[in-house]
């Protein structure tokens, strides 16, 4: 099979969700987040919206868990939709009249396509099935802190503790400094940039600390955690690298709600 016939069959599986369970899946993305958000209309005056969002993630996690990435990204688009039009004001529109909701909806869809990218790559690397439940485990504890309304620092202090276990650390702290990244740093899509070429840490580990991992969000520079690894080398496959890019961009989201009109840098 040529190179591009693998890539249009891999397309296809990952995207076209072939079969029942795959079409179930799409289905139930596009179905669920709406009835949940109608079913909450019962509850949003005495409710607050960070716990409505709340339910609205859990719904979101259980329709992208099966690993397909459509689903995951169909998920997102719609629980943000439905959140704004029944749960925002002004009710039964799609407008957004306070930037809170607006960043609320944006973590729906970041959770969704984040936590469905992971989904999927565990599905596809079974044999590394510890890296891949601690890493979802990992990224819904941070994201129900986050949905949640936790300050910024207590959702940066929990993706610092998430990352030291996920990578394999000795240390790591966060740096909130936006000046360029310096290398090695993680990037996307799931890669270690060393100077002028890719570090292989699946095979070597993390190169040499320390190592950036920068937070983003909104196209920002926000900071960045500094990972310092251990003495001796230990593979890091893609996956653990994909998730920890994941939790640096729920901690970007929490420091862009935080501080709304702070400058950042370019990502």
């Amino acid at each position: 099979m040529s190179g591009l016939s693998k890539a249009k069959a891999a397309w296809h599986k990952t995207f076209l969700v072939p079969g029942r369970a795959g079409r179930a899946s799409v289905i139930l993305a596009v179905v669920a987040p709406p009835a949940a958000a109608a079913l909450l209309v019962l509850f949003r005056s005495d409710i607050t919206n960070t716990a409505l969002a709340l339910v609205m993630v859990a719904v979101v996690l259980v329709v992208v868990a099966p690993g397909r990435r459509l689903a995951a990204l169909v998920a997102g688009i719609s629980a943000g939709l439905w959140f704004d039009f029944f749960l925002t004001r002004p009710y039964e529109s799609f407008a957004i009249s306070r930037s809170a909701d607006i960043q609320t909806t944006v973590l729906l869809l970041v959770v969704a396509v984040g936590v469905g990218e992971l989904a999927a790559r565990d599905r596809q690397h079974r044999t590394d099935s510890t890296s891949g439940s601690e890493g979802l485990a990992a990224v819904q504890s941070v994201s129900e802190l986050l949905a949640g309304g936790a300050a910024a620092k207590a959702v940066i202090d929990a993706v610092r503790e998430a990352l030291v276990p996920l990578l394999r650390l000795e240390s790591c702290h966060f740096d909130p400094r936006r000046d360029p990244v310096s290398v090695p740093f993680i990037e996307r899509p799931g890669y270690v940039s060393y100077a002028v070429y890719r570090w292989d840490a699946a095979d070597q580990g993390l190169p040499p600390s320390p190592v950036t991992l920068p937070v983003r969000s909104g196209g920002l520079l926000l900071g960045r955690y500094v990972l310092e690894g251990p003495a001796l080398p230990f593979p890091i496959d893609e996956h653990r690298l994909v998730t920890a890019l994941v939790l640096a961009d729920l901690a970007g989201l929490a420091i862009l709600r935080s501080e709304p009109r702070q400058r950042a840098v370019p990502a």
